[in-house]
């Protein structure tokens, strides 16, 4: 485990502790129940049909972490799940919002599953990534998805598995080839729309003192550029980017202070 994420960790169990009288954080950062892992202010009935819906088992596993990234993802949207058309996510109105949404790609097996889905006037898909990227990642790519070359002869995002394979290891910390079944799930189940692809990932405030840190954006830099200009476009932000954004559009002001208090976090280098 490298002393990033290994500090990281340390951090978002205190974040976590300090928002919450209630919830009590073992050792390795879980919590008893999901519930109590995530903003009180949010309705959770909705958000647990859509968890429960998915293939991640979710409920009984990750959502019960300080660390996770779909209780960040879920903690940053929720509020939205049930008004949808209000969520500050692109310059359209949107009229639904799902978290674990499935996109497949139209191949057999497990479909790749969205971490948020907002559909209305435009169609955006969230990756969301916590502490995840600390960790090395190496692409992989079954066989099946060879079957798929005449539908996406040309495009960038198809020709990076062909890369990808040669160099499994390109990337260390960015999951490009999570971010290539993302974008054919989407362009496979929105196939006469130009779906976004939305890259939302955690760091520390001070992130310039982590070499690491500097490292996974420029290799989101360098993906990005390679699929500049395709009909499932990617955009990529931080979470507090995407909180600042958000407080100067005025939202609402519980949302805002519980998101900074869990995860506006300094993470020291000892």
């Amino acid at each position: 485990m490298s002393r990033l994420l290994q500090s990281s960790l340390r951090e978002l169990i205190k974040g976590a502790s300090a928002v919450s009288t209630s919830a009590k954080y073992d050792d390795i950062g879980y919590t008893a129940s999901w519930l109590d892992n995530l903003s009180s202010r949010l309705e959770p009935n909705a958000i647990e049909r859509d968890l429960d819906a998915g293939a991640g088992n979710e409920l009984n596993g990750k959502l019960r972490a300080a660390h996770s990234s779909t209780a960040l993802v879920v903690n940053s949207f929720g509020w939205w799940r049930n008004r949808p058309e209000s969520l500050p996510l692109g310059s359209s109105h949107f009229s639904e919002v799902r978290f674990e949404a499935k996109c497949s790609s139209g191949l057999g097996g497990t479909p790749p599953h969205l971490d948020l889905l907002a559909v209305g006037g435009e169609i955006v898909g969230v990756e969301s990534k916590c502490t995840e990227w600390m960790s090395a990642k190496e692409a992989k790519f079954v066989p099946s998805y060879d079957s798929l070359a005449a539908r996406w002869s040309g495009s960038p995002w198809f020709d990076l598995i062909a890369e990808m394979r040669k160099e499994p290891k390109r990337y260390v910390h960015l999951d490009a080839a999570q971010l290539v079944k993302h974008a054919l799930g989407l362009k496979n189940r929105f196939p006469g729309a130009t779906p976004k692809l939305l890259y939302l990932f955690w760091e520390p405030v001070n992130r310039l003192d982590w070499k690491e840190c500097a490292k996974h954006r420029a290799e989101i830099a360098d993906f990005q550029n390679r699929v500049r200009g395709c009909t499932v476009s990617l955009e990529t932000m931080s979470y507090p980017e995407l909180w600042a954004d958000w407080d100067r559009a005025q939202l609402p002001a519980h949302l805002l202070e519980y998101l900074s208090a869990r995860y506006l976090l300094a993470v020291p280098r000892t």
